[in-house]
């Protein structure tokens, strides 16, 4: 396990989100309520991603729960990754968990009582609700599949993304008895501070976006960071008696959404669906 500390998510009191209480008595959630909850975790974390440029894919649709993804031949083992991220939105803290193998992702967060799974493998990106084994799954971008041989891991790669988009390193400096390099974004709409572990392969530690519309801070943690994980192709398969809603693109996807939610998430990763543009 790498030394990455364990943080405490806090926001800014400018933001004047409410205070999480652990010891609140349970709402049972309604669906209306749960795409409430669930759009708004989007829009956090849209704080964090810029926006993707599409791109056509005329590859062939294989049949939902079918085998993972080979490996290109002669290509080298692929190294398996586990996190845990932190986040706050105006109703509750959620924690994710992530596996990755190679460009394989698999992530999970329970909202609602809900566990709510995505999987990007191959030609599709997948979202399902564990609970209802129901969701619906996405046809990548032929750029975005074609991206996945130059990526170190499928997630936890936002200094490359504020690299991109101009960022540069401001200093360094201890974080919880851990040395760190500091990076920074900045435009018109935001800043983002970015602290990744020293001598680490860019393994992200925090970020921290500042909204100028608002006036409003939110901050993204990770902890414990594993490498060197096995981890099973076949758990980058969703089952075969999920019942997915299917969208060629992910431009009928947002068309399909304009009509009203499309349960049980909106997709977290955008930049694993169509090519991510500075």
């Amino acid at each position: 396990m790498l030394p990455v500390p364990t943080v405490i998510l806090c926001c800014d009191p400018s933001s004047q989100v409410p205070l999480v209480n652990k010891f609140r008595h349970s709402i049972e959630p309604t669906p209306g309520s749960i795409a409430v909850v669930l759009v708004a975790l989007a829009l956090f974390f849209g704080l964090f991603l810029g926006s993707g440029a599409s791109a056509e894919d005329s590859q062939e649709t294989p049949k939902a729960g079918s085998a993972t993804a080979p490996a290109p031949p002669g290509a080298s083992p692929a190294t398996g990754f586990q996190a845990t991220s932190l986040a706050r939105t105006a109703y509750e803290v959620i924690i994710v968990q992530y596996w990755s193998l190679g460009p394989l992702l698999r992530a999970e967060a329970v909202m609602s009582g809900h566990n709510i799974v995505t999987v990007v493998n191959g030609d599709f990106y997948y979202v399902y609700d564990s609970l209802t084994n129901s969701g619906y799954r996405i046809r990548r971008a032929v750029d975005a599949i074609a991206a996945d041989a130059g990526r170190k891991r499928p997630f936890g790669m936002q200094l490359e993304e504020i690299l991109a988009h101009g960022g540069e390193k401001i200093r360094e400096e201890t974080f919880e008895g851990v040395p760190v390099e500091v990076y920074r974004m900045t435009n018109d709409e935001e800043r983002r501070t970015l602290w990744v572990q020293k001598n680490s392969d860019a393994i992200p530690i925090r970020i921290e976006t500042y909204e100028r519309t608002q006036a409003r801070t939110a901050r993204l943690d990770w902890i414990n960071w594993l490498t060197g994980l096995n981890v099973p192709r076949s758990f980058f398969s969703p089952p075969s008696q999920v019942k997915f809603e299917e969208f060629e693109s992910y431009e009928a996807y947002l068309l399909r959404l304009a009509q009203g939610p499309v349960l049980p998430a909106p997709p977290f990763f955008h930049e694993l669906i169509e090519v991510r543009q500075p």
